[in-house]
């Protein structure tokens, strides 16, 4: 491993403080430390690295963009110290204490259940409040510990951590399959045929991916649900086409053939499904507990298929 790095790691994370208040004063404040110290380090790091992070004049502080780029280095690295920070307490004192869970619906009452009921039964000092949303949450504004989320990340407050790949696959019901004129051997066919649409995840296009490159598909949208059990049913009484998740929603409809896939050579775009918490928490072990719950959950779903 190498041991002689060209800047202070120390600086680094300053430097990343400040970025995330925009103000020298309120960083130097938050670390504990006085102003000069801040930028004195600053300065260093900047000769160390023969960049410049950052513009500074009387009014205001601006990062430039490398720095911006530096910053986001600087977050992983401090995001990974408090991983180690939270392992080494965990393996001192058990997580404890409550904790409130933000959960789509999409992600379906099974799975948030089965990631409850485990993690509860793992550490009997916790108390646990979860509550299923069908909105975009914010954690620090709507008074959260943890939210599952999809999408990118827009805050840099906030930590975002992966829990799994949510694999679409697209289905429909064997009547409806057996109603068309033809089978549906081409993407393309899509295009004109009624589509079930999970309402979540904000505006995206549907895209798939087979021997034949990339293919963008503007099915008509017949029906549209942030529910994957409304959509399911949707499918199943031959509405139209859908996508749906395997790992959660359809193995029992697959092993009995009530939903059967459309197009599988064709591969969707998976979602990825991130746990975020505040940046001030990332250090909790009874966070750090709740992941590995989750993770351990869906692991075991997949097996299930």
């Amino acid at each position: 491993m190498e041991q002689n790095l060209p800047f202070d790691v120390d600086a680094l994370l300053i430097f990343g403080k400040v970025v995330e208040n925009r103000s020298l004063s309120k960083a130097a404040a938050l670390l504990g430390m006085p102003k000069s110290t801040v930028s004195r380090k600053l300065t260093r790091l900047e000769s160390d690295l023969g960049i410049k992070l950052m513009r500074k004049n009387t009014h205001q502080l601006t990062v430039t963009d490398l720095g911006e780029q530096v910053y986001a280095h600087a977050a992983n690295i401090l995001t990974e110290a408090n991983g180690v920070r939270a392992l080494v307490e965990g393996s001192r004192q058990e997580p404890q204490g409550e904790l409130r869970v933000a959960i789509p619906v999409f992600v379906g009452i099974d799975y948030a259940s089965r990631v409850g009921a485990a993690f509860l039964q793992h550490y009997p000092n916790s108390q646990l409040d979860i509550r299923l949303v069908d909105r975009v949450v914010d954690p620090v504004r709507d008074g959260f510990d943890v939210v599952f989320s999809t999408g990118p990340l827009q805050d840099s407050t906030l930590i975002a951590r992966k829990v799994f790949d949510l694999e679409l696959f697209l289905c429909a019901s064997p009547d409806f399959l057996a109603g068309l004129p033809e089978p549906v051997r081409d993407p393309a066919q899509l295009n004109t045929l009624p589509f079930i649409d999970f309402g979540f995840g904000g505006p995206r296009k549907l895209m798939v991916t087979g021997k034949a490159g990339l293919r963008e598909l503007t099915p008509p949208v017949r029906a549209r649900a942030n529910n994957f059990q409304v959509c399911k049913q949707y499918i199943m009484q031959g509405l139209g086409v859908g996508a749906m998740p395997t790992q959660i929603i359809c193995t029992n409809e697959l092993r009995e053939g009530t939903l059967v896939p459309v197009l599988p050579e064709w591969r969707l775009e998976s979602l990825d499904v991130h746990m975020i918490y505040p940046f001030e928490l990332s250090f909790s072990t009874l966070i750090s507990a709740f992941y590995e719950t989750a993770c351990e959950i869906i692991v075991e779903n997949t097996a299930r298929q």
